[in-house]
């Protein structure tokens, strides 16, 4: 999808390549050489890949407010509490803690789906705008201001408003939902470029919060089934550290990971 370039030079540095899951998120997922190893679904083949690669991203489809402001936010809060987790300061997903993960989880799926599908500009029927030269769109979007030009709205500045929206109903609609902090003891989690409808937040190779799921130590078969959805649910790529190390379905499963509602 074709992406509006900035001036020469790029002046107020915009984000052009706009992650989908975090940088933070990838890196934690990295081995030793600082990449990840990557399936690509359209190219059929595994590649290592630095967290930045343009892969990981959609290019300046939602404006520098919902990137440096909402979005961040969002990631920074979610971070805070994947290092708790990580370190066992964190054993237990709470009322603020779930708070924190379905922001994060309606984030990251919102972010796929503007990269899939964009955001269409739209016409402001009835009234009317300045022409704007391209510094002077360039400053407005800077300072995190939504504008019209001869009466039309780019759609990346709506994205705001769709994360936020989303965001809310999603979190109403699962008000009753609760998150389990699961580990696997030995095989690697996959992640894929969204998990779509399944409740899933991997954060290291090894844990993962999965929705209607008690706290636990998988079996490996379990592990394997989340893994089978990641892949299911790809679109373009999924990663792991290790692809090796990741099990997958080999043989029929009986599991209560396949129980995992979805959710609108």
């Amino acid at each position: 999808m074709k992406y509006e370039p900035t001036q020469p030079g790029n002046p107020h540095r915009f984000t052009i390549n706009q992650h989908v899951f975090p940088k933070a998120s990838i890196q934690r997922f990295a081995g030793m050489d600082g990449s990840v190893e990557v399936f690509s679904i359209p190219h059929q083949k595994v590649m290592r890949l630095k967290p930045n690669n343009p892969i990981f991203c959609a290019q300046r489809v939602w404006d520098q407010r919902t990137e440096a402001v909402i979005g961040k936010q969002i990631e920074d809060r979610f971070q805070t509490l994947a290092d708790a987790i990580e370190w066992g300061r964190v054993t237990k997903i709470g009322i603020w803690e779930k708070r924190v993960v379905e922001e994060f989880f309606s984030l990251w799926r919102t972010r796929q789906r503007f990269r899939n599908e964009g955001l269409d500009d739209v016409t402001l029927n009835g009234v009317t705008s300045e022409t704007l030269t391209k510094a002077e769109q360039e400053v407005l979007e800077s300072k995190h201001t939504l504008y019209a030009s001869d009466g039309v709205m780019k759609g990346r500045f709506l994205a705001g408003i769709h994360v936020i929206g989303y965001q809310d109903n999603f979190i109403q609609a699962n008000e009753s939902m609760q998150w389990g902090i699961v580990r696997s003891p030995v095989h690697h989690f996959l992640v894929p470029d969204s998990f779509e409808d399944m409740m899933i937040v991997p954060v290291s190779p090894r844990v993962a919060i999965v929705a209607d799921m008690p706290d636990c130590v998988l079996t490996d078969d379990e592990v394997a089934v989340i893994n089978q959805t990641a892949i299911t649910r790809s679109t373009n790529f999924y990663f792991a550290r290790q692809l090796a190390k990741a099990s997958i379905i080999r043989r029929s499963v009986v599991s209560p990971i396949g129980n995992i509602l979805r959710r609108p």
